[in-house]
């Protein structure tokens, strides 16, 4: 009778052990699956650049417009691809802004392509994110300027005003920072922080598709980019 009552003691406790078990495999292996999947997902992005002083404002000083300004506001739109510890970006943005003084002005136009590889480094305890990374991106500008105190008559081909539009090019390098914060019930990132230094590479002239552009000159700042990004 104690022999059975102690295999049966025995077969309790081995059931139990193997109950734990399976009940603690699963977590383990849906966490080590988590860390390994692929994710796809998308973004919209509002960004502050500040801008190293673009070598063109002393001409536009000269030709009394107004230089354009140092800090312009992006929208952009992207997606993500997250697997393990890595995130890429690759991301459209945009800006534009105009500046006019007694009728002499400009209006800026600004594109960008950006891909960006970001590491994480830290994860905190509220599933909130520290990454770093690089990027490269291809930024184009084009930069029209007039004066509307010009008058246009449409029976008189020569009396266009003087109009000019000019566009330039750069390729750029970035150093980036993230900080990414997570939901705490399904640990999914739903805002992000971003901070990048982009260093101006090729530093191309100015040039025009309209006309032959003289004594041009290279653009060859630098810049900020901090953004706020919204997973969608």
């Amino acid at each position: 009778m104690r022999t059975f009552l102690s295999l049966f003691t025995l077969c309790v406790i081995s059931i139990n052990i193997s109950q734990a078990q399976e009940q603690s495999q699963p977590e383990t292996l849906i966490e080590n699956s988590d860390d390994r999947s692929f994710s796809l997902d998308y973004y919209f992005g509002v960004g502050l650049l500040y801008t190293d002083a673009l070598d063109i404002n002393p001409f536009l000083s000269e030709s009394n417009v107004p230089t354009v300004r140092r800090f312009p506001v992006e929208l952009s739109v992207g997606m993500t691809g997250s697997f393990g510890k890595n995130t890429i970006d690759f991301e459209f943005g945009f800006y534009n802004q105009e500046r006019d003084d007694n009728g002499f002005g400009h209006k800026m136009n600004s594109t960008q392509l950006t891909l960006r590889y970001l590491r994480r480094v830290v994860k905190f305890e509220n599933n909130n994110q520290l990454f770093v990374g690089s990027g490269l991106m291809l930024g184009t500008k084009d930069l029209e300027f007039f004066d509307e105190n010009d008058s246009v008559d449409l029976n008189d081909p020569g009396s266009f005003g003087d109009v000019a539009k000019l566009d330039n090019s750069q390729f750029y390098i970035s150093p980036s920072l993230g900080y990414s914060i997570h939901s705490s019930d399904d640990n999914e990132e739903y805002l992000r922080f971003q901070l990048s230094y982009e260093l101006n590479l090729t530093s191309n002239d100015w040039e025009s598709d309209y006309a032959r552009v003289n004594n041009s000159f290279e653009e060859t700042g630098n810049r900020w980019r901090l953004q706020v990004i919204f997973p969608f």
